[in-house]
C-alpha cells in the first residue's frame, strides 16, 4: 500500500503525498532516507513532498538522522497532530448522539454527546447537523500555543444501515431513516467536505488501520443487532446493492424465535446481546453453556464465507460480558471442525479490545485517507 508509482500529474503530487503518510500512519517517525528507500523515489522528490507536507501542517520534523558515514544529518519527521482535527460523529448507540475531534494520528482529543429521547421513531437530520455545528465551533475554541484554532479536514458520520457512495442513507431501520441526504445536508449547512459509512464497516477500518486486522479480514459486530464487514486485498467489500455484510435478518433456524423484522430464525433473534443476556438473566446457572451455544451458532454460519474467501483473520466487535472466552472458545472450535484440512488455514479469530469508540475513529481514518491527498488542492482553491 505504500510503495510510489509512476502517475501522470496532477495525480502524482497527492500520490506521493499519500504514500508519505501512509508510512508515518499512525505512530512512525521515519528519516528523509528511509523514505526514500522504501518509496523507490528520488531524495529531491521526497524532500518536495516532505517540504509541502510540513508547510501544510501534515507532518513535523522531530529530529535528524547523522548517516553512519560522512554527509548532512536526514531530517525525521512525524505525523504532526497539532493543527487538522476530524470531526467523527457516532450514530450507532441508543439514546445519544456521540462525536469527538479526532487528530491526524487517529487519535479522540475531545469529545461530546448530544442525548436522544427515548422513544423517539426517528433520528432528526436537523439534530445530527446541530451536533455537528457544535464540534464545529469547539475545534475553533481548543487554545493552541501555536494557533488560534483548528483546521478542520472533514466530518465523518458513521451509523448502522446501508448507505450509497453519494452519501444517501437508503435505509437505516435503527435510525429511522430512508433514502436520507444526509451528506448533503451536512454539507450545504456546514460547508465542509462530510463522508458516511456503516458501522461496521468504519469499526474494521479502525481495526485494520489503528489495531491488529491484516489485508484480508472480517469483522462481527454484536451491539445493537448482528452485522458483519468485510475487508479483501485491503479493500473494503461493499456489494452491489451496498449490502455486504448484512447478515442479522438471514435466517438460520426456521424453528428459532420471532425477529423484531416479522420472521422467525434470524441469526440477529438468535444472537443480539440483549436476547443472550435475557436468557442468562432466566437460568444464570447456564450462563457458559448459554454462551458457547451463541458462540458455535455464529461459528457455523460464518463458516462458509470463511472457506469461501480465505480471510486471514476474524474480529468479533461486542459487549465483554458476551463475547469472553465461553463465546470465543466456542466459536473457534466449531469453524475448525467444519473448514479445517491439510491444505487449509483456520483464520485467528479474536475479540477486538479497542473499546467503544471503534467505529467513531475508524470513520475518523476513513476521512484522513480520503482527505489528507486533497490538503494542497483544497488550500489553493
Amino acid at each position: 500500500m505504500t510503495t510510489a508509482k509512476k502517475t501522470t500529474p496532477p495525480g502524482i503530487r497527492a500520490h506521493n503525498v499519500m504514500a508519505v503518510f501512509q508510512l508515518l500512519f499512525p505512530n512512525a517517525q521515519l528519516s528523509r532516507t528511509d523514505l526514500t528507500r522504501r518509496l523507490g523515489l528520488s531524495r529531491m522528490a521526497v524532500g518536495e513532498v516532505a517540504v509541502e507536507m510540513q508547510e501544510h501542517r501534515i507532518v513535523r520534523e522531530v529530529g535528524s538522522l547523522q548517516p553512519a558515514g560522512r554527509g548532512k544529518p536526514s531530517p525525521v519527521i512525524a505525523i504532526d497532530t497539532a493543527y487538522w482535527r476530524v470531526i467523527s460523529v457516532d450514530l450507532s448507540q441508543e439514546y445519544v448522539i456521540t462525536g469527538a475531534l479526532v487528530d491526524l494520528c487517529g487519535r479522540i482529543v475531545e469529545r461530546a454527546e448530544m442525548p436522544q429521547p427515548r422513544g423517539k421513531k426517528a433520528l432528526a437530520v436537523k439534530d445530527v447537523v446541530a451536533f455537528c455545528r457544535r464540534l464545529v465551533a469547539l475545534a475553533g475554541s481548543q487554545d493552541d500555543p501555536s494557533e488560534d484554532s483548528h483546521a478542520i479536514l472533514g466530518i465523518g458520520i458513521t451509523m448502522p444501515g446501508i448507505i450509497d457512495p453519494k452519501g444517501i442513507v437508503v435505509r437505516s431501520v435503527a435510525l429511522g431513516w430512508t433514502n436520507v441526504e444526509l451528506k448533503k445536508q451536512v454539507e450545504d449547512a456546514l460547508g465542509i467536505p462530510t463522508m458516511l459509512s456503516n458501522v461496521t464497516n468504519a469499526a474494521l477500518i479502525a481495526e485494520r488501520f489503528l489495531g491488529e486486522s491484516s489485508e484480508n479480514s472480517m469483522l462481527i459486530s454484536l451491539r445493537r443487532g448482528v452485522g458483519s464487514s468485510l475487508c479483501l486485498n485491503d479493500q473494503i467489500v461493499r456489494g452491489d446493492t451496498f449490502t455486504t455484510g448484512e447478515i442479522g435478518h438471514i435466517i438460520v433456524d426456521p424453528q428459532g424465535p420471532r425477529c423484531t423484522c416479522g420472521k422467525t430464525g434470524c441469526l440477529e433473534a438468535l444472537l443480539a446481546p440483549s436476547r443472550i443476556r435475557q436468557m442468562i438473566d432466566d437460568a444464570p446457572e447456564k450462563r457458559t453453556q448459554i454462551l458457547a451455544q451463541a458462540g458455535q451458532v455464529l461459528g457455523r454460519v460464518l463458516s462458509v464465507s470463511i472457506g469461501l474467501l480465505d480471510v486471514h483473520d476474524i474480529c468479533v466487535y461486542g459487549p465483554a460480558d458476551i463475547v469472553g472466552e465461553a463465546f470465543l472458545g466456542s466459536m473457534r472450535e466449531e469453524v475448525h471442525a467444519i473448514i479445517h484440512s491439510e491444505y487449509r488455514q483456520v483464520p485467528e479469530l479474536r475479540r477486538c479490545e479497542q473499546g467503544e469508540d471503534l467505529a467513531m475513529r475508524g470513520q475518523a481514518v476513513t476521512v484522513i485517507r480520503q482527505f489528507v491527498p486533497q490538503i494542497r488542492q483544497n488550500i489553493a482553491g
